[in-house]
């Protein structure tokens, strides 16, 4: 029996791990099956990721590890080849990601390997800026929201 394809839940987990595993339990329990990919470039994912890119991105750069672009761009090109090479396996049915301003580029970078008509959503707090750039012309779903962490309620009351 063929094995169901997986929603790619592919973030910077080493700083919105918390996002990214509330996005895989709300996937799986609809049903669904799910793939997680880790693209932070700070450390290991903070949870056990399927795919953890961390240790790839570092051995991509080798002596250039201070360069925050150059990292993030390591990334990219990593995930997208994952993503890339899943999808036509047969492996990913669509991919989801959830970030601020990088980790918002991250994503809609990684999405747009998928073709035309493969779900592609991107939950983001800077989605209500002119996102032209950032989706190009891919058909990416930009959801805008505000994190609420126990910090900022805490410091409500």
């Amino acid at each position: 029996m063929k094995k169901k394809p997986a929603i790619a839940i592919v973030g910077t987990f080493d700083s919105k791990g918390e996002e990214h595993l509330f996005l895989k339990d709300c996937i799986e329990k609809r049903g669904l099956p799910t793939l997680t990919v880790n693209v932070g470039t700070k450390k290991r994912s903070a949870f056990p990721a399927d795919i953890d890119l961390f240790a790839t991105v570092k051995r991509t750069l080798k002596g250039d590890s201070g360069s925050r672009d150059a990292a993030i761009e390591a990334a990219i090109a990593s995930a997208q080849k994952v993503i890339r090479d899943r999808y036509e396996k047969g492996e990913i049915a669509g991919m989801i990601s959830a970030g601020g301003g990088t980790g918002t580029h991250l994503g809609t970078s990684i999405m747009r390997v998928l073709p035309l008509g493969v779900p592609k959503v991107m939950v983001s707090t800077v989605a209500s800026r002119d996102m032209a750039k950032t989706v190009g012309t891919k058909d990416i779903t930009m959801i805008t929201v505000w994190w609420i962490s126990s910090e900022s309620t805490a410091s409500r009351a």
